[in-house]
């Protein structure tokens, strides 16, 4: 499905040789400072399709945020040591829809909560107090927008790594594996076929440091079983796999049934699952799952318009009537 974006794509986005990293700056703004963050989707006409809702029981180790609510009551914040993003975020959880009654919330980290209403109870274990009025600091909308063209921004690259799949030579021959030569940047494609083998595992191949990119393709994604990267599973809140991101662009549901570790990002889909995962998870809405561990992404995403080159003044025009078609497609895929 992402080819139908392609060609637009190709006159609106310009990605350079080079990543141009700027230090500082968050691949997902604010949303890099949230283990999960639920966007919500609203059609062309601004109503809401898919309410934001986090409504997963599990222990989340990292901060949450939601444009609806979180619905159920769990325990939050409790490893925010390695915390590369953490000066970005008012609050660590935030429920801008207020909360259920009689929902019981454990804070472990030293912040405070955003939640509108006086539903809900809070046990703040090291500090921290709940806000129910004024900005939450996150402006889900613009956040919305921004997150959905990234995504299919980064559906639309290149592929510059490999699909070795199980014709490989690596250290367990059961691994379906992705392999790639890149020190800075490692793009892959795969269906969601070969993502939800439940036979064989998948592991990626990459010099250690590179950001990863993994395309997948489908409506409907389901992870049949464990991440390895470099021929190792790592887990929990290990920093190992911060560099590794899942883009789920064409996604309406995405299923995490096997140990996950690495980000995803699928705007417009319901993530849940029912395995530990570790990193930055960002979905239009999210259901239940397995254990949420903090592992903030902090790979370097390629830019999609140059910032040292300033373009000609065609070239704007071309790039102005390219990025309106795409938001045409965004409105067309929200509705859809």
């Amino acid at each position: 499905m992402k080819i139908k974006y392609l060609s637009l794509l190709a006159v609106s986005l310009v990605v350079l040789p080079g990543l141009c990293k700027a230090d500082g700056v968050a691949p997902f703004g604010v949303a890099s400072a949230y283990n999960l963050v639920a966007l919500g989707t609203v059609d062309s006409h601004g109503n809401t399709v898919i309410a934001g809702n986090i409504s997963t029981t599990a222990d989340i180790t990292g901060r949450v945020a939601a444009a609806g609510m979180v619905t159920s009551g769990t325990t939050i914040g409790s490893n925010l040591y390695s915390d590369p993003w953490g000066s970005l975020a008012h609050f660590d959880l935030v429920s801008t829809g207020g909360l259920n009654s009689g929902e019981q919330f454990n804070i472990n980290s030293h912040g405070n909560v955003f939640a509108p209403g006086s539903n809900g109870n809070f046990n703040f274990n090291g500090g921290g107090h709940r806000v129910s009025t004024g900005s939450s600091g996150i402006d889900f909308d613009s956040l919305r927008t921004t997150l959905d063209n990234k995504s299919l921004a980064l559906a639309a690259l290149s592929a510059n790594g490999e699909v070795l799949g199980t014709n490989h030579s690596s250290v367990n021959p059961s691994f379906f594996v992705l392999k790639g030569t890149s020190s800075i940047l490692n793009i892959f494609n795969i269906t969601a076929a070969q993502f939800g083998d439940t036979n064989h595992p998948l592991d990626i191949i990459a010099p250690a440091g590179s950001t990863i990119i993994i395309n997948v393709d489908g409506k409907n994604v389901a992870l049949g079983t464990g991440i390895y990267y470099n021929d190792q599973q790592n887990s929990g809140d290990s920093s190992a796999n911060s560099n590794i991101l899942f883009n789920f662009s064409d996604a309406d549901t995405v299923t995490i049934n096997g140990q996950f570790t690495a980000s995803a990002l699928a705007p417009f889909a319901i993530l849940s699952g029912n395995s530990q995962m570790s990193g930055t998870f960002i979905a239009a809405a999210i259901g239940q799952t397995g254990e949420v561990h903090n592992q903030e992404f902090t790979g370097t995403l390629p830019p999609t318009v140059p910032t040292s080159v300033a373009p000609e003044p065609a070239s704007l025009a071309l790039m102005g009537t390219g990025m309106a078609a795409l938001a045409g497609l965004i409105r067309k895929r929200k509705k859809q």
